[in-house]
């Protein structure tokens, strides 16, 4: 019987030991070829012309085609194509490399200063593409087309200075003989802070109400100098806020359409002005002041002055003698500026006539010139 058993249980063993080794043998799969470690191509090239060169900027990637970090050195192969205005560029445009170097992955930037053929006569459309070779010199193709124009740069513009008035900054540079737009690029180099929220209290703690002040970093603002027949030589940034700190630079832009791509030929950009915009400017003088007698006040009147930094009115007023005329000199009788264009003298005495005038002061205590005056008298209070 033993013998038997032994027997029997032997093919169930051996089906049992083929199905393991079919399944350790299964195949898999097709071999994958080797990486290349190409680069990936770059996907944002951008082309900006200013005065004779073009500034180019794209994202070099982190990756190679096959999602590995890129290991070794990369290569830029930068490629320029002088185009007619009415081609249409393809994948396959003739495109004469003129600059090979060495880039890192993340933000990149290259210079291409443009021969003199290039740099001068009418506007014509230029096209760049860029190529990322791998240590061995291998490349996964070029990059889509970037295009900027080719032609005569404006000129730049030239003795920009700036001075504060009570509207604003003033600036004004040497005119140009061709009434190309203007651009000024504006930074705050002390902007005002900013508050941020303190971190979460931990639990059962006391409630905060502190906190942190953070600088902001420059505040940067492009402004458009109004478009003229001719170049007045100066505008006008009523946007600058008082004892703030600016920087000015200033371009010429010439706009073209070359093969239906709206392109912009900029000066070189002018050497920069920095200006305090000083607040030293006092507010309007107040006008229409008027005086009426009451019963037992002089009441005054005035129309109110618009400015923004406005902190109120002072009033003063001066004696009279018994003929009506002038006598000594005006004297404030406001101790403290009021805030609306109205007043009521309840010092005066009865059967005295004085003149009033009125001046406008901002929060900086500069104080406008005087009003026009105003003479009343204070009746007699009757038995």
């Amino acid at each position: 019987m033993k013998h038997a058993f032994t027997r029997g249980r032997w093919p169930a063993a051996l089906a049992t030991l083929g199905i393991t080794i079919a399944i350790g043998c299964a195949s898999p799969g097709p071999p994958m070829p080797p990486s290349l470690h190409l680069p990936k191509v770059v996907n944002d090239l951008s082309a900006r012309r200013i005065g004779d060169a073009v500034e180019l900027h794209w994202t070099t990637p982190l990756h190679t085609t096959d999602g590995l970090d890129i290991k070794g050195a990369v290569t830029a192969e930068i490629c320029r194509a002088s185009l007619s205005a009415s081609a249409q560029p393809s994948k396959h445009s003739d495109c004469t490399p003129i600059k090979r170097t060495l880039v890192h992955p993340g933000a990149t930037s290259a210079v291409d200063a443009l021969p003199a053929a290039l740099a001068t006569g009418q506007p014509a459309l230029l096209l760049y593409r860029v190529r990322l070779f791998n240590s061995n010199d291998r490349t996964a193709g070029p990059s889509a087309p970037a295009f900027t124009a080719a032609g005569a740069a404006p000129s730049p513009v030239e003795q920009l200075h700036a001075s504060s008035s009570r509207s604003g900054i003033v600036l004004e540079w040497k005119p140009g003989t061709a009434p190309v737009p203007i651009e000024l690029d504006r930074t705050q180099l002390n902007p005002p802070q900013k508050k941020s929220k303190p971190s979460p209290a931990a639990p059962k703690s006391k409630p905060t109400h502190s906190f942190n002040l953070v600088a902001n970093q420059a505040v940067e603002v492009r402004l458009q100098a109004a478009n003229q027949p001719s170049d007045r030589g100066g505008t006008l940034d009523r946007s600058a806020q008082k004892g703030e700190t600016y920087r000015y630079t200033a371009q010429r832009v010439n706009k073209v359409i070359l093969g239906g791509h709206s392109l912009e030929i900029r000066s070189a950009i002018s050497a920069p002005i920095t200006i305090t915009l000083l607040d030293i400017f006092p507010p309007a003088t107040p006008t229409g002041l008027a005086a009426i007698p009451g019963n037992r006040s002089i009441d005054l009147s005035w129309e109110p002055v618009s400015d923004t930094d406005l902190a109120g009115y002072i009033v003063y007023r001066q004696q009279t003698a018994a003929d009506g005329s002038a006598s000594g000199p005006f004297t404030r009788i406001t101790q403290t500026p009021i805030v609306g264009p109205a007043f009521s003298d309840q010092t005066a005495t009865p059967g005295r006539s004085y003149i009033y005038r009125v001046t406008a002061i901002d929060t900086t205590g500069n104080e406008s010139s005087p009003s026009a005056t105003a003479q009343e008298t204070l009746p007699e209070q009757q038995q």
